[in-house]
């Protein structure tokens, strides 16, 4: 059975539309975007070990971004992605809400961009965009899981 918890967080109230549209190229709406640009944002960044991870999770667990105007986002995900999550905050020397309130927003952005340059050209270009994403994230799960050397263990989606 595998283990998992909410992770919550506080972003910009104006993603929530983002989130919501960008939601239905998936199969899982909104919650599973959410919970798949967590994963793909921390599985993307280096690790840290040792003193620098000791150091980062004291240092950035005491800081709080301050956003006007913004929302409540949560999202469940397993324990090791959790880990992995806390790991990457650590690395930028942030605290674990403040890491996934930039990892949503360079998330909005890349989107955005995405949109811009597919919408016109391609009706069908979110559930595409959909495809793509969450293909990005099981390799980036696969590599993860080689690396840790848990080559049968894909538990961080």
């Amino acid at each position: 059975m595998n283990e998992s918890k909410v992770i919550s967080f506080r972003a910009h109230k104006a993603l929530e539309s983002w989130l919501v549209s960008a939601g239905q190229g998936f199969q899982g709406g909104k919650a599973e975007i959410l919970k798949l640009i967590l994963t793909r944002a921390a599985l993307e960044q280096p690790s840290v070990g040792g003193l620098g991870q000791v150091l980062g999770h004291i240092i950035g667990n005491n800081r709080q971004v301050t956003i006007g105007n913004t929302s409540v986002y949560a999202a469940r995900l397993p324990l090791p992605t959790i880990h992995i999550i806390e790991d990457a905050a650590a690395t930028k020397h942030q605290g674990m809400s403040e890491w996934c309130a930039t990892a949503l927003f360079q998330w909005y952005l890349s989107f955005k961009q995405y949109q811009a340059n597919h919408r016109e050209q391609d009706p069908d270009w979110l559930a595409e965009y959909g495809r793509l994403y969450l293909d990005k994230v099981s390799q980036l799960s696969s590599v993860y899981a080689q690396k840790a050397g848990r080559e049968d263990d894909k538990t961080v989606v």
